[in-house]
C-alpha cells in the first residue's frame, strides 16, 4: 500500500501512525517534536533544487530584493 501527500502535516501524521517513512527537510526536526518520531541525519549526501515562486504578471521591489539577496 502506498500513501502520498503533498502536505507536510499529513506526511508527519502518516509517519507518526506507523504508515511509512519520509524524506523531509531538516528544519522539521525542531518544529515537529513527537515521541513517536525520530529523525535520521542523511549526512548531507543529498541536495535539492529550490525555486522562488513569484507573481507572473507583475514585477515588484520585493521580488527584486529577494533575487538580489539570494543570488549574491
Amino acid at each position: 500500500m502506498v500513501h502520498e501527500s503533498n502536505n507536510i502535516n499529513s506526511i508527519i501524521q502518516l509517519v507518526r501512525n506507523g504508515l511509512g517513512i519520509s524524506i523531509v527537510p531538516s528544519s522539521l526536526k525542531n518544529s515537529h517534536t513527537y515521541s513517536e518520531l525520530s529523525f535520521l541525519d542523511l549526512d548531507n549526501k543529498f541536495s535539492t533544487d529550490v525555486l522562488l515562486a513569484t507573481p507572473k504578471s507583475e514585477e515588484s521591489e520585493i521580488t527584486d530584493s529577494a533575487v538580489s539577496f539570494l543570488l549574491r
